[in-house]
């Protein structure tokens, strides 16, 4: 999972458990993110700060664009016009086959994904909303992304 310039650290730790709670192999935490160590983190991450490998990408879009040059699918959470709902989404067969890494982004909780980072993405898919609400907290969009990605791993 990708965190770019998110603002709220509870958000930040909500997806450290988020990550060991799904067996993910880490976290980015980009641009301005709050990081380790932060006693808000603590707070919601509770002790995965501590077992789950972190990376700090100061500069988001390079870093992104690196591991793509190295083979890596860039997928973003985003509504967009041309997102794909995660309900129908299929993963490529080479990720099923665990042949690429795969990351996927998710921007901060007021602007979302920057245009920047979106553009270089090879996917944008969205979680359908159902409400008068056009998003959810990103702690929690990412938690329902995930868990739909992994279930194409067992399917």
């Amino acid at each position: 999972m990708v965190c770019p310039d998110w603002r709220d650290p509870l958000n930040v730790g909500s997806v450290f458990r988020l990550a060991d709670a799904a067996g993910l192999s880490g976290l980015v935490l980009g641009g301005k993110t709050p990081a380790p160590p932060n006693n808000k983190i603590n707070k919601t991450a509770r002790s995965t700060v501590r077992s789950i490998p972190y990376a700090i990408a100061i500069d988001t879009l390079a870093w992104l664009v690196a591991k793509q040059q190295a083979g890596a699918l860039i997928i973003a959470l985003e509504i967009t016009d041309q997102s794909q709902s995660l309900l129908s989404y299929r993963l490529p067969d080479h990720v099923l086959n665990g042949d690429r890494e795969v990351y996927l982004i998710a921007g901060s909780e007021s602007a979302g994904i920057a245009p920047e980072l979106l553009a270089i993405c090879d996917q944008a898919v969205h979680l359908p909303m159902f409400g008068q609400n056009t998003s959810m907290n990103v702690a929690v969009a990412m938690g329902a992304a995930v868990y739909l990605l992994l279930a194409q791993f067992d399917a």
